[in-house]
């Protein structure tokens, strides 16, 4: 417990490299729980320019932790790299409402989100003209980055999709059965780009309480994504968009 309790608190301020330094670089954060909430969780960091190419990006594993913790400790990861690498103007970019509402308006929060936000306010007088901006799960890159340290304990998930429904809808609509509600159906997004762009609004999306809330794909989205055969894209979007 207390390696673990190390490992979570532990944000050696790397720097990104010259490629990433620069002004005006949109950072992406997000926070991913497995099984149940708090759980294994883990964080990615995704740094992109202002067309929107990856420059750089960092996955790390914190240990037990709420979603909102795992993106609180994504957002002070992504702040420190900031201020080591030079990066002017930041735009931090993240898909926890009550985090950035909390930052915005000096707020707190409990236990390990609120001793990440004390530790942002000490750096933030260094990261002039940043912003903080609250951008849709499903259009945040950081987030496929946050589920690659906790991809062991996903098989069980998948498992469970295997025996689920799917219904096509049309494009990139599908009804997915509920597993413990015989008759209720999950409505699922998930669009494919058509000769290399993505189609408008949000590729990837369910309405269920695992997506929405856990920053997790869910065991609906997991069977679309077999029955469509683009597993590779739901967890690794930027591999599966080169291959």
């Amino acid at each position: 417990m207390m390696a673990e309790q190390a490992q979570s608190q532990e944000f050696p301020p790397r720097e990104l490299g010259k490629r990433a330094a620069g002004r005006g670089r949109h950072v992406y954060v997000s926070g991913a729980v497995a099984l149940t909430e708090p759980g294994p969780a883990a964080y990615g960091v995704v740094v992109t320019d202002d067309h929107e190419r990856v420059l750089a990006q960092r996955a790390h594993y914190v240990g037990n932790a709420t979603r909102t913790e795992a993106t609180a400790q994504a957002l002070l990861e992504a702040m420190r790299l900031a201020e080591a690498s030079g990066l002017k103007a930041s735009v931090f970019r993240v898909d926890d409402a009550v985090l950035a509402d909390a930052l915005t308006r000096h707020q707190a929060l409990p236990g390990k989100a609120g001793e990440a936000m004390r530790a942002m306010r000490a750096i933030v007088a260094h990261l002039p003209g940043h912003q903080i901006q609250v951008v849709p799960a499903g259009q945040n890159p950081a987030r496929s980055v946050a589920l690659t340290p906790l991809v062991e304990w996903l098989p069980e998930r998948t498992r469970r999709a295997e025996d689920l429904a799917v219904r096509p809808l049309g494009n990139g609509q599908f009804e997915v059965e509920s597993e413990s509600q015989p008759g209720q159906v999950y409505h699922v997004t998930f669009r494919l780009p058509e000769d290399g762009k993505v189609a408008e609004g949000e590729p990837i999306q369910c309405e269920c309480a695992d997506f929405l809330y856990r920053g997790i794909p869910c065991k609906h989205l997991l069977a679309v994504a077999r029955q469509i055969g683009a597993t590779e894209r739901l967890f690794y979007p930027e591999r599966a968009a080169n291959l």
